[in-house]
């Protein structure tokens, strides 16, 4: 028995020796992986416009040759290029399918604090502290975690293409399972390439398992791991009391303002607590199951350090806690519209409402949801403009229009064989630090792969929570993206 023992400790410590030291790799290549990630995030990548989305492309195209993935470009009339790779390994028992995005969401440069979104600037900390501009960058060896890159998409989301592909380097291009990735140039609007890609190659595409790097880690800045996310669709109301605005001294206490018809309207749909009082909003969730509350209850959340930081005075009250709402669907209103300049009555109001929805929501039940509330409120309700003789026959009118393309929620049970491969694989590296969320706030493209597919799907968070994604000023920490070189090299090293 005892040379079992020591048998055993040799080959556990020789494993040991030809492991890969990814922190040392990553300490020592810093201004490599720091150029790279900066030229990336330097080039243009706005959602729709396909000429910078192609040059993205053909860059990742060259990133990706770089590490032996064999990289093809997957085109489509009309779309931003897909670009997938590969890399096969021999007697792999696992194929694992990564999934990331290369595209951004628009950009307003009169809000942003330097000169162009798409020339990145290094400073050594956030702007929050008042962090100073790094301006050369060029002779430095080291990259202090605390420092952070500005610039559009690079915590959402070409940090972790980066990341990715500097763990690809750190393992020495060796990988314990088969490894496949597909870079999505339309995530942050939609688009006909992923659904193409999905009819045409989808025998490339199958896997065990399928990894989305994307979405921001929990506030406590913990690496993260999510087992679902939420979906979303939207209604377009428009609230109508005349064919024209009116004189406000000449027809006031006559005419029906909008404005304040919408305002009534919209706040009939909630309780004062926050609340919706839309009839069976949550009638489809809860109460949720023990099992979601368990996983609920050991997220780390620390709300008044959050209200704090983003300034919030009082929290909603639709959910005793951040991971409960999570776990339900949101109404919000997400633009509001009416009125004129002159002082006028006015006739028409509109207002875009918001609904995050979660798995075991159907989109068109909570549209009907709302839409029957409207009704119960006096309304007619069409799905046109109305003309002069429909608004005369009708004390109270709404327009509503449905969202064509409803985004699904899903979620991955966290008990599912593959869920767990890759849980265990983060808390190889991370140990109790990992934070495991049943659900995502936002909403990612996972359903068409698990339809095409019929495989799991596991989300794994590497940008700072404070990334600003969406908005000016967006950044990556850089502490991020070392860490998340670590984060993914534990799950390519997995066996």
């Amino acid at each position: 028995m005892p040379r079992l023992t020591a048998l055993a400790l040799l080959l556990a410590t020789s494993a040991l020796a030809q492991s890969p030291d990814v922190k040392s790799y990553v300490l020592q290549n810093q201004p490599a992986i720091f150029r790279e990630f900066h030229d990336l995030v330097a080039l243009p990548n706005l959602h729709g416009d396909l000429p910078s989305l192609s040059k993205n492309a053909q860059h990742l195209k060259t990133l990706l040759a770089r590490r032996g993935l064999n990289p093809e470009l997957w085109e489509t009339p009309n779309a931003a290029p897909l670009v997938f790779g590969q890399k096969l390994v021999p007697g792999a028992t696992r194929t694992i399918l990564f999934y990331i995005h290369y595209d951004g969401q628009p950009v307003d440069r009169s809000r942003w604090h330097q000169p162009d979104p798409f020339r990145p600037v290094l400073r050594n900390g956030s702007l929050e502290n008042n962090a100073k501009i790094i301006p050369d960058f060029q002779t430095l060896k080291n990259f202090p975690p605390d420092w952070r890159l500005y610039g559009r998409a690079a915590g959402d989301d070409k940090g972790p293409i980066i990341a990715f592909l500097a763990a690809l380097d750190a393992i020495n291009g060796a990988p314990a399972s088969n490894i496949k990735l597909i870079l999505d140039g339309e995530e942050e609007g939609g688009g006909l390439g992923l659904s193409a890609a999905l009819l045409t190659h989808r025998a490339q595409l199958q896997a065990d398992v399928m990894v989305f790097l994307d979405g921001p880690q929990h506030p406590s800045g913990q690496p993260t791991i999510y087992y679902g996310a939420r979906g979303g669709t939207r209604l377009d109301l428009t609230v109508y009391t005349a064919k024209t605005g009116m004189h406000s001294g000449n027809y006031g206490n006559w005419m029906p303002d909008a404005n304040v018809r919408l305002a009534q309207l919209l706040s009939s749909m909630l309780e004062p607590s926050g609340k919706v009082a839309v009839e069976g909003f949550y009638a489809d969730v809860l109460p949720l199951p023990p099992d979601a509350w368990k996983l609920i209850d050991s997220v780390p959340d620390d709300s008044a350090s959050m209200q704090k930081l983003y300034g919030v005075g009082g929290t909603d009250g639709a959910a005793r806690s951040l991971q409960e709402g999570l776990n339900l669907p949101t109404f919000s209103v997400h633009r509001l519209q009416g009125g004129e300049l002159g002082g006028v009555i006015p006739a028409s109001a509109s207002a875009e409402i918001a609904l995050r929805l979660v798995k075991e929501n159907s989109a068109k039940a909570m549209q009907d949801r709302i839409i029957a509330h409207i009704r119960k409120q006096g309304y007619f309700v069409t799905d046109v403009d109305p003309d002069v003789v429909t608004l005369a026959a009708h004390p109270k009118i709404a327009k509503v229009k449905r969202s064509p393309l409803p985004n699904a929620a899903w979620r991955t049970d966290p008990t599912n064989p593959q869920a767990v491969f890759l849980t265990e694989a983060l808390r190889s590296q991370w140990g109790d630090r990992l934070v495991r969320l049943r659900t995502l706030g936002g909403s990612l493209p996972a359903m068409p792969f698990i339809s095409a597919l019929r495989i799991p799907v596991i989300g794994v968070a590497l940008a700072n929570y404070d990334d600003n994604q969406h908005t000016d000023d967006e950044n990556l920490r850089l502490g991020n993206l070392w860490d998340g070189i670590e984060t993914l090299a534990a799950i390519l090293l997995k066996k």
